[in-house]
């Protein structure tokens, strides 16, 4: 491949990735407006495009996938079909499917071995009119992983699996004891499982390198001492030239210190914009209707800070939809509204920036928080009896503790 031609294939992941982030927001958006036309219309242009491009690149499996969710989306935007939550779970599945194979096409330079055709034929058969049920996504497995490496064959794999049925080791540990690869390849394929499961095609970088905005940073750094070492020398000098002369130097320093720091910042909305699929993907799970709100999408952090509360803050927003928002039923019979709602604010003050993240729902009961601890021997029934509420509540931070009374693929396991 030509260096043009690799610049035009990243071009494409980088904006395609910016595409599928902003449809994942667009389609939770539908869900609250079905017949908003200039949104659906916007949709369909970015999987039209992603479509056409993929079949100049010669992606067939994904250009495949692209035209059936088209011929879906041609179908709403013409007022031929209704929107309903489970033609967008259906169109989302194919949202994921897209993601998927840009992310084996970045990191492998392949489509993956992963069969879209179920998932196509859903999409052609609401196209049509047909009842279709709605696919479940899953994540690439570690022997598509290696075979997508070229670690190992398709045969072998198989092999490996149908082994498995009557073996409890896992996949690799079987593909390393029959000698098919190296341990070392199964550790790299784990890894690559890992990074698939929450990142996204351009997670990793920017439109500028963030390795070059650092060594930027560094060097500015240089300058502002130099400039300050100037600055002391000049003070002492008589020569007008010369402190005129310095006087400019330290105003440029100055304003490009400002404009490098600015590069590194990032409004928190980049973090958010995620939430709004999360939010309603757990609704759908916990059978519970959320209402999101954001506020202060455009305040600006470091993207340092923010690669840092990014998994935090995305585990606090799905404990306030499993843990703290009631189901509809619940919150009737509590004469609440049947949909809970869901607060991000970020704003900045004292020279900081405050992120809060507040819901309507039944909040934290600090004697089941006590009997919790209680039954799970993280306190003794003695001092659980001398906590007042506060402490109490401080306990849910303890490691392994959990209110959940059965673990889930929500949550349960404690690690909030």
């Amino acid at each position: 491949m030509s260096a043009d031609d690799e610049e035009i294939f990243r071009e494409f992941l980088v904006e395609s990735g910016e595409n599928l982030d902003q449809l994942d927001r667009d389609f939770v958006a539908l869900e609250s407006d079905p017949t908003a036309s200039d949104r659906i219309a916007g949709i369909f242009r970015a999987i039209h495009t992603i479509k056409g491009t993929s079949g100049f690149l010669g992606l067939p499996k994904l250009e495949a996938l692209a035209h059936a969710g088209e011929n879906v989306l041609s179908k709403l935007r013409n007022g031929e079909l209704a929107l309903t939550p489970e033609i967008t779970s259906v169109l989302l599945s194919m949202v994921d499917g897209v993601r998927s194979i840009l992310r084996c096409v970045e990191t492998a330079s392949n489509e993956g071995t992963e069969s879209y055709e179920p998932l196509i034929r859903r999409l052609d058969a609401i196209a049509h009119g047909r009842p279709a049920a709605v696919p479940t996504t899953s994540e690439p497995s570690i022997g598509e992983i290696l075979i997508a490496k070229g670690e190992a064959s398709p045969k072998q794999i198989a092999a490996a699996l149908e082994q498995q049925k009557n073996d409890p080791r896992r996949l690799g540990e079987i593909l390393v004891a029959q000698g098919a690869v190296a341990p070392d390849a199964v550790l790299d394929a784990l890894r690559t499982q890992n990074e698939a499961r929450a990142a996204a095609v351009t997670d990793s970088s920017i439109r500028v390198d963030v390795g070059l905005l650092d060594k930027l940073m560094n060097l500015v750094g240089e300058l502002v001492l130099a400039r300050n070492q100037i600055l002391q020398f000049a003070g002492q000098s008589k020569d007008a030239a010369l402190l005129g002369t310095t006087q400019r130097l330290n105003l440029i320093t100055t304003e490009l210190q400002e404009g490098v720091m600015k590069t590194r910042m990032q409004p928190i909305g980049s973090v958010w914009s995620k939430f709004p699929r999360i939010v309603r993907d757990l609704a759908v799970t916990c059978n519970k209707q959320v209402k999101l709100e954001m506020i202060g999408e455009e305040t600006d952090l470091d993207r340092t800070i923010i690669e840092a509360i990014k998994d935090p803050l995305t585990h606090i927003v799905r404990n306030s939809v499993d843990h703290g928002i009631e189901n509809a039923e619940v919150r009737t019979s509590r004469g609440k509204p049947p949909t809970g709602k869901l607060v991000l604010r970020a704003f900045h003050e004292g020279g900081k920036v405050n992120i809060e993240i507040s819901d309507d729902g039944g909040g934290i009961d600090p004697e089941r928080v006590r009997q919790k601890a209680i039954s799970q021997g993280i306190v003794s029934t003695e001092r659980a009896a001398r906590m007042n509420d506060r402490e109490s509540m401080n306990l849910i931070f303890m490691p392994g503790f959990s209110t959940a009374e059965k673990i889930t693929n929500v949550s349960g396991r404690g690690v909030g």
